[in-house]
């Protein structure tokens, strides 16, 4: 790149304006580095009042910092000095910007993490209770065995539902190609019909559980049911579900 009248490490005394006319009109990576090292402060500055008006700590200052940052390099990318704003005027924008968004996409990320965590030890749970009501009175037997392939079932329904949008897309094959497998292909539209077939109250809690990531007690309060109730349709899914996989050979892949 050209070095003419471009301002080196052995200048210092050169003005921010000469750092910007060299960076501007030849392109210099030294002069746009020490533009960036001296406005990084009000970065930091920027990210650390949004920061200190946060509601939780889930979310650490080098997060707002980083894309306060960002948002600086983005406007030294595009400053033109001869519109005659100040540069941290035109940097402002875009940092407040940046910082919003970039929070906003990480909180809502953050509760959808939450919200699978949620679903995921109810279904934990749930688990647990129907371990405890095979075992009641019992040894190691055919019942245990029944839980644990209704326990996995419920697991593989989990994975294999959630999130394709089967039912309400009818089989959508674009969703369908996400998986790597012909089998999981075959077993995922086949569980996907099973679902619509199963009798209303079944079919509305599996749907409402595994497609739209619902909790039980969510679900039973659209359906003005007990959270027990729920739970104990949801088993009779389950339990409707594995059995007519069974005779087909599919209980073992899901």
């Amino acid at each position: 790149m050209a070095q003419a009248d471009v301002p080196s490490a052995s200048r210092p005394e050169l003005a921010e304006r000469e750092l910007w006319v060299a960076w501007r009109s030849s392109g210099d990576e030294d002069a746009r580095a020490r533009l960036l090292d001296l406005h990084l402060p009000y970065a930091r500055v920027v990210a650390a009042s949004y920061y200190a008006k946060r509601r939780n700590n889930e979310i650490e200052f080098g997060d707002y910092l980083q894309f306060s940052s960002i948002a600086l390099v983005d406007a030294a990318n595009r400053y033109d000095p001869s519109h005659g704003v100040q540069f941290r005027t035109f940097a402002a924008r875009r940092m407040h910007g940046e910082i919003l968004d970039g929070i906003g996409r990480m909180t809502e990320k953050q509760q959808q993490i939450a919200a699978q965590e949620r679903l995921l030890k109810e279904r934990r749970d749930e688990v647990r209770s129907m371990a405890l009501e095979r075992s009641q009175g019992t040894g190691v037997s055919d019942k245990v065995l029944d839980f644990v392939a209704e326990a996995g079932l419920a697991f593989a329904l989990g994975w294999l539902l959630e999130g394709t949008g089967l039912i309400q897309s009818g089989e959508d094959e674009g969703a369908l190609s996400a998986y790597a497998s012909t089998e999981v292909r075959q077993l995922a539209e086949r569980i996907a019909s099973l679902v619509k077939g199963l009798p209303a109250q079944e079919r509305r809690v599996i749907h409402g559980h595994y497609f739209h990531q619902r909790r039980f007690d969510e679900i039973a309060a659209e359906m003005d049911l007990s959270k027990g109730r729920i739970s104990q349709i949801h088993r009779s899914a389950l339990a409707r579900l594995r059995g007519s996989l069974k005779p087909r050979g599919l209980l073992d892949g899901a």
